[in-house]
């Protein structure tokens, strides 16, 4: 099952946020925002300082009892994440199509979206949710 999606710029501004089976919510989403990207940046960090191995591309994802957390960042800094049931396979492939074909062709290519601000294109949100809505984990672990 998925739960929801996340996307960062390289400072930590929270570009687009959609969830879609998430039962709990936090108080406050913006707390969660910060904790979230805080947690990104530390453990990216720690991937890379406890790596036995010169790493290549560090954090992909990392699983909790109750979640496990999918993670992309490109060479810019934009960091996309995706929450689901712990027992989803990667979806390190569906962050890159939601970047290359999704974000890259209805933010960047899009002369009335402003790079680096809250995404409100439509055409973003609706396909990004027409693609999510479709992967085989949506309603099932």
């Amino acid at each position: 099952m998925i739960y929801c999606f996340y996307l960062f710029d390289a400072s930590g501004v929270l570009l687009y946020y959609e969830d879609w089976n998430r039962v709990h919510k936090p108080e406050s989403m913006q707390e969660e925002f910060k904790l979230l990207f805080g947690l990104l940046f530390s453990m990216k960090d720690t991937v890379v300082a406890l790596s036995p191995k010169q790493p290549t591309e560090g954090l992909h994802c990392f699983s909790t009892s109750t979640y496990k957390l999918h993670y992309l960042e490109t060479p810019t800094g934009l960091r996309f994440v995706l929450m689901t049931d712990p027992s989803v396979p990667s979806l390190r492939e569906c962050l890159k199509q939601i970047y290359t074909h999704i974000y890259v062709e209805h933010v960047v290519k899009n002369p009335a979206q402003k790079v680096g601000e809250p995404i409100v294109c439509t055409h973003f949100v609706h396909t990004i949710n027409k693609y999510v809505r479709g992967l085989p984990y949506f309603l099932s672990g």
